[in-house]
């Protein structure tokens, strides 16, 4: 977008832009100074986000795995009382 204190008629379609040289995804025009980057998001917040998505499959893995232990535990006691009551039967 241009800024309110532009003083040429520029428009995007006629704006002169001119690559960074020390930054390749920054353009400035040359006429009003206005500035347009490729890449809007910086690096620091696409790391951010990965960081939070990263955190969420790790959760949803540990909860997944204390699911079936707790599965695992509940057949292993199951398997054991109709054991003992087997047994006990038996006696």
């Amino acid at each position: 977008m241009l800024g309110k204190d532009c003083r040429h008629d520029c428009n995007s379609s006629s704006c002169p832009f001119a690559q960074d040289t020390r930054n390749p995804d920054r353009y400035v025009c040359l006429k009003c100074g206005v500035e347009r980057d490729i890449n809007q998001y910086s690096s620091g917040i696409r790391f951010f986000w990965l960081l939070i998505l990263a955190l969420l499959i790790a959760f949803q893995l540990l909860a997944n795995g204390e699911k079936q232990n707790d599965q695992k535990q509940q057949k292993q006691k199951s398997v054991s009382n109709s054991l003992h009551q087997v047994i006990s039967y038996q006696q």
